[in-house]
């Protein structure tokens, strides 16, 4: 296979945190391990120390922002005044942000890249689908791509039913967990041994996450099972009314319920490996979707069965009945009695457990790499 030079753009990346910004890493990181060129294009600040330690190079995008028209006129620009770097080689629109930019002012880039990759996460098929003119120019760019790659069926369903004559181009193949996030031998001096069962969300305080669905499920739960219950939260407040609901939610909950707020990737590995249960329970939007759920993986890879909904790319992370139980986002019922069957049955949590843990073993971002990129 040949080596190629590969250019990632995004809008998102660590140490900013989000779904987006992992999968950049991660590809980054994965596509090199496969002998490629690799440099990731991004608002991070220079920081030559720390990125000569990096299998891949980084350049310091001068932006601010994610999607508004200015962020994308700063990247375009940008890509112009460097377009001798991006000439003749695979040009990867790896995020949102980056393929909004592209999506309005892709003609004036002022390139031919070798090939042209996009990946979509979800949100962005309805999102650059509402408005005719955006959706024109959003089928013109990816009519131009060479491939289009998506992380779940349910994304897959959502391009093309949309746009099916973009059937040949689609790479299906999914994520995996952070590399930072799988267990080492030594997490288990951390497991938990309290005797009290320990539930662990990961996910930013937002409504679309839901962990007031949680929440309000753990309230229906018989006492009985309350006084065996532990809550830990994990994740940025990024909308503060939000929190303030979560908050009086939890003091009424009947049980402890503690928020940690946005911990380092050595403290989340520790708190999936002391945990019991992973919860998170994403609701529809009709905006902005689950694509697909890296913490689901991340949580399985600990051998955490997953409570979640049966909703955007979801059932590709979390098998019904075989790794985790999904619930219908629209039956709070259906939540609570799937919250109430993990609690009462430890076999059951075990059995989902074990099998969560053997499945997440085959997801690996090396094969998705190799599955864009090829092998150098």
């Amino acid at each position: 296979m040949a080596r190629h030079k590969i250019n990632l753009l995004t809008h998102e990346f660590p140490p900013k945190r989000g779904g987006a910004g992992v999968y950049c890493e991660e590809m980054a990181h994965a596509a090199a391990s496969l002998g490629h060129d690799v440099k990731v294009w991004a608002p991070v600040k220079p920081d030559p120390e720390s990125n000569a330690s990096l299998p891949y190079s980084l350049s310091s995008l001068p932006l601010r922002g994610s999607q508004d028209w200015r962020c994308s006129v700063g990247l375009i620009r940008e890509v112009r005044r460097k377009a001798a770097e991006f000439a003749g080689s695979i040009v990867h629109l790896a995020e949102p942000g980056s393929l909004r930019a592209f999506v309005r002012l892709g003609s004036f880039a002022g390139f031919l890249p070798k090939r042209l990759m996009v990946t979509l996460h979800g949100s962005e098929i309805p999102l650059f689908s509402r408005f005719p003119l955006e959706k024109f120019f959003f089928r013109k760019l990816l009519r131009k791509a060479d491939e289009i790659h998506l992380l779940s069926h349910f994304n897959k369903k959502a391009l093309l039913t949309r746009f099916p004559e973009l059937a040949s181009k689609v790479v299906l193949a999914p994520g995996a967990a952070r590399r930072f996030l799988l267990p080492e031998n030594k997490d288990n001096e951390d497991e938990n041994t309290e005797g009290k069962l320990r539930m662990l969300t990961v996910g930013r305080l937002h409504p679309r996450k839901g962990q007031d669905r949680i929440l309000d499920a753990i309230r229906q739960m018989p006492n009985e099972l309350k006084a065996g219950l532990e809550y830990y939260v994990i994740g940025p407040e990024v909308r503060p009314h939000y929190v303030r609901g979560l908050r009086e939610q939890a003091d009424s909950s009947g049980i402890p319920v503690h928020f940690l707020g946005d911990l380092q990737d050595h403290d989340v590995r520790i708190a999936y490996a002391s945990s019991d249960l992973f919860a998170l329970t994403s609701v529809p939007h009709p905006r902005s979707v689950e694509g697909f759920g890296f913490v689901y993986l991340e949580a399985a890879a600990h051998g955490l069965p997953a409570l979640a909904h049966r909703t955007g790319g979801v059932e590709d992370a979390v098998v019904h009945n075989e790794t985790g139980l999904l619930a219908d986002p629209n039956d709070s019922d259906d939540l609570a009695r799937s919250l109430e069957r993990l609690l009462r049955d430890d076999k059951l949590r075990l059995r989902l457990g074990q099998k969560a843990r053997e499945r997440a073993a085959g997801f690996t971002w090396r094969q998705t790499a190799k599955t864009l990129y090829g092998a150098a």
